[in-house]
């Protein structure tokens, strides 16, 4: 009797087991379903928001709609054209070599970029400001794994590469100016509309001041890589001739004209090999110390908003993207043995400054396609270039 019993009850607990685990599976089937209907969801909108074209605004239209326009106006044009911008990178991401897209650093990228698309429907703009702090060491990692990679395997081409990164990192630097303009504040408060070059760069002013419409945090971090190499790479040369005071000055001359504003710094600091040239604007290229660990050293500018990766080649590159953002451009000229000349071209008028946004367009997927081991790349500004790394970011 008692070991029928105990049989029966033994049945009824298996019934009672199957049953719950039945039931916990059709859970898990139903979820699968709803989180794999979801992702097709949201790679539908993706898809969709990436065929429509960012909106592209001068400093003189940004300036009027801070004077003119609402909070909630503002905050409108904003969600709809992160949608867009959001969309475009996160298809070029998608067109990056397998080998570099499987790297941990570029998977948390890009499931940073799933996230703030999805969030964006949410209203959630500044918790995507504070997730994409971090983007620019983040994908720099991944590009050393990549790179150390590489140089055995020869997988990735160098003009894809730097193509890529000037796109990625420009639209990345429109996207956190477009978030940061709409933080409880009017454009006015991000754009000076009688901006003081020398007062931004603090150097000695001999003549009448020159003022523009600019972004102050942006004209200070593109001068400020070029000083600080000025500087260092006089010190270096001639550091062991003398003295301090016997060190050559490093020149800044500024220019207005009706179109331009044009700056120079010149230095005198033995130059650049010919030779050397090419790679300048290549990011991952430095003459600076390597950092000692795999993590590069970071610093932190509150006044220009950006990161800046000590030692990893890439302040040059990221510092003509700023001139770039607002259709400037930044060159070098140097005579070895003597001295460097880097220039920065800017907009005199706002109404001219007009926004340089990066399209993910068939010409832009056609070159990440285009295998060619030829050096020779025509851009679409018609200049001649090599690497990818000067080929503008608008095509």
């Amino acid at each position: 009797m008692i070991t029928v019993k105990a049989r029966d009850v033994s049945c009824k607990h298996i019934g009672k087991v199957f049953t719950c685990n039945l039931q916990l599976n059709k859970a898990k089937m139903r979820l699968t379903v709803l989180l794999r209907s979801v992702s097709q969801g949201l790679h539908r909108k993706i898809d969709s928001y990436s065929h429509y074209r960012p909106i592209a605004l001068n400093l003189q239209q940004l300036l009027n709609f801070a004077k003119e326009g609402g909070q909630l106006e503002s905050y409108t044009y904003l969600q709809k054209e992160l949608l867009v911008r959001f969309a475009n990178t996160m298809k070029e991401i998608e067109c990056l070599p397998a080998v570099l897209q499987c790297t941990s650093s570029l998977k948390t990228v890009k499931s940073w970029f799933s996230e703030s698309f999805s969030e964006l429907f949410t209203e959630a703009i500044k918790k995507i400001y504070y997730r994409h702090m971090h983007v620019v060491e983040t994908v720099a990692e991944g590009i050393m794994d990549i790179v150390n990679y590489s140089e055995k395997q020869h997988l990735v081409f160098e003009k894809h590469l730097n193509y890529f990164l000037n796109r990625f990192y420009l639209m990345r630097i429109i996207m956190r100016f477009a978030k940061l303009k709409n933080d409880g504040k009017h454009t006015c408060d991000r754009i000076d509309p009688d901006c003081d070059v020398a007062g931004v760069l603090e150097v000695e002013d001999e003549g009448k001041p020159i003022r523009i419409a600019y972004i102050p945090s942006h004209l200070f971090h593109i001068t400020f890589e070029l000083l600080k190499n000025a500087l260092r790479a006089v010190v270096e040369h001639h550091g062991n001739k003398g003295t301090d005071s016997e060190l050559p000055p490093v020149q800044v001359t500024i220019y207005k004209g009706k179109v331009d504003l044009s700056l120079k710094i010149h230095d005198e600091g033995g130059g650049i090999p010919r030779m050397a040239m090419d790679k300048l604007f290549a990011y991952h290229y430095t003459t600076a110390p390597k950092p000692v660990d795999r993590c590069p050293m970071v610093l932190f500018d509150k006044n220009a908003t950006i990161y800046i990766c000590a030692g990893l080649g890439y302040g040059l590159p990221l510092s003509r993207l700023y001139a770039w953002y607002f259709h400037g451009d930044m060159t070098v000229v140097s005579f070895e043995g003597f001295g460097t000349d880097a220039c920065i071209y800017l907009k005199a008028l706002a109404e001219n400054a007009n926004e340089l946004l990066p399209l993910f367009n068939p010409a832009a997927k056609k070159f990440y396609e285009n295998t060619s081991h030829s050096p020779w790349i025509r851009s679409p500004g018609h200049d001649i270039v090599d690497s990818g790394q000067n080929v503008r970011p608008y095509v």
